[in-house]
């Protein structure tokens, strides 16, 4: 397979990603409205639920489960179709040459696009009501800082799933039940300082934790992680993605075999 220019990458990844968000609302009815109805439902059904419940002691609870919700989303959306997205384009990888990476990056920039637009919208609705918190600069730093490094992470673990399911089509089930134990032991739903002190050291351990507390802190000013251990989190999701981009290119050789 001939290299491609950096041009002729980004060229290629950028069509596969429009692509990618002009099919996903093909022949819908409402169309791209679905990018802003499927967060707010569900942050409307699960912020009743959980506020009857719990609520935490957050008094913006609903905007601390948004800023929540809608990174996590973008994840569990990402990796579960990005995991299986070789084998299903086996046909295009067998008549094409072209970077195999293309094919999950380019679902996760385009879930990436609905979680942007999502979060612009909440950039406007914070602004309207007044709530100034994430327009503090720090905040504001640490809010686009988590957003990079969770496209960052999320495009590696895409990566590392989608070229080993190609040999081992278990990846794919095992990501799905992954996400599902993943989703509780993140701070999405709740905030982090209800975990126990003894505890909290397994947290630290999911790069998500850093992220999802960054987000929401800078949200609703609710939330605190140490900076020196978020620090430590982004080197490693770097570390991560250099990994996952090295495995990839290494198995995307043997792809059309196991295909």
């Amino acid at each position: 397979m001939k290299k491609a220019t950096a041009r002729q990458f980004f060229e290629l990844l950028f069509a596969f990603t429009q692509k990618e968000i002009k099919s996903r609302y093909k022949n819908a009815v409402l169309g791209f409205l679905w990018m802003f109805l499927n967060p707010i439902i569900q942050m409307l059904v699960m912020g009743f639920v959980f506020s009857l419940i719990f609520r935490f002691g957050i008094k913006d609870y609903y905007l601390f489960l948004f800023a929540g919700l809608l990174p996590w989303n973008f994840f569990a959306l990402s990796l579960n179709k990005a995991t299986p997205s070789i084998v299903y384009e086996r046909s295009l990888i067998q008549k094409s040459s072209f970077p195999r990476e293309i094919i999950p990056l380019s679902i996760v920039l385009s879930n990436f696009f609905h979680l942007f637009a999502s979060l612009f919208l909440l950039l406007i609705f914070l602004a309207v009501t007044s709530k100034w918190q994430i327009f503090i600069p720090l905040n504001f730093l640490l809010f686009i800082a988590s957003l990079f490094f969770l496209l960052i992470f999320t495009a590696a673990i895409s990566l590392i799933t989608s070229s080993l399911n190609v040999f081992w089509r278990d990846i794919a089930f095992f990501t799905q039940a992954l996400i599902l134990i993943w989703f509780y032991v993140t701070p999405a739903l709740y905030p982090l300082s209800i975990i126990p002190q003894r505890l909290q050291a397994v947290f630290y351990l999911n790069p998500l934790s850093g992220i999802f507390t960054s987000l929401q802190k800078a949200v609703v000013g609710h939330g605190s992680f140490p900076y020196s251990i978020l620090a430590g989190q982004f080197l490693l999701i770097i570390f991560i993605f250099i990994f996952s981009v090295i495995l990839f290119r290494n198995r995307s050789k043997y792809f059309s075999d196991w295909l």
